[in-house]
């Protein structure tokens, strides 16, 4: 089996990023909006993020995550953010979340998901924040795998994006924490 890597992300990853996430859309529906409402590199947070992470395998980016700061600058915001609060007992200004968690179709399987969100969430620790991510659970492997990570739901939302996309049809974001 070839090695996989996990590097910070580089500038010049982003194109490759792009067709990776947009490549694997179909069988994971993430990102669940297609097509996106935003530039692919926008929705990767190129511009954004704290600190972002590829993995490569062959010299090939095939996955990535990222973290962003507390959750702004859309409504149902504040919601989010005070569920995490509530569960962490801290401030808004001490989350870190996960964002942005995607793993190529060719390179599923060895454990890549998992190693993007330890790497993560070992940043927002070191950081001194307290990590929080939100999924929607169209993709069963993603839900799973944060579970048994040992991430707790807080939340759960019908944010105005997914009630245009899907009306109330379909199920809703959930938000979780994982406790120290």
């Amino acid at each position: 089996m070839e090695q996989v890597w996990v590097r910070r992300r580089r500038t010049a990853d982003l194109p490759v990023l792009a067709e990776v996430l947009l490549a694997q859309q179909s069988s994971s529906r993430y990102p669940f909006r297609d097509p996106l409402p935003v530039p692919v590199e926008q929705f990767l947070h190129a511009d954004d993020a704290l600190s972002a992470w590829t993995a490569e395998l062959a010299g090939r980016p095939v996955g990535h995550v990222c973290r962003t700061g507390p959750a702004g600058g859309f409504p149902g915001a504040a919601a989010l953010n005070a569920a995490c609060t509530a569960a962490h007992g801290c401030e808004v200004g001490d989350l870190g979340w996960v964002s942005t968690l995607f793993v190529g179709v060719e390179a599923r399987g060895r454990g890549l998901g998992r190693l993007l969100l330890d790497v993560v969430v070992a940043d927002i620790r070191a950081a001194g924040r307290h990590p929080c991510l939100e999924v929607l659970p169209v993709h069963p492997a993603a839900l799973t795998l944060y579970r048994r990570e040992g991430w707790s739901e807080v939340l759960r939302l019908r944010p105005d994006w997914l009630r245009d996309a899907v009306g109330d049809a379909g199920p809703d974001v959930v938000v979780m924490v994982l406790p120290s």
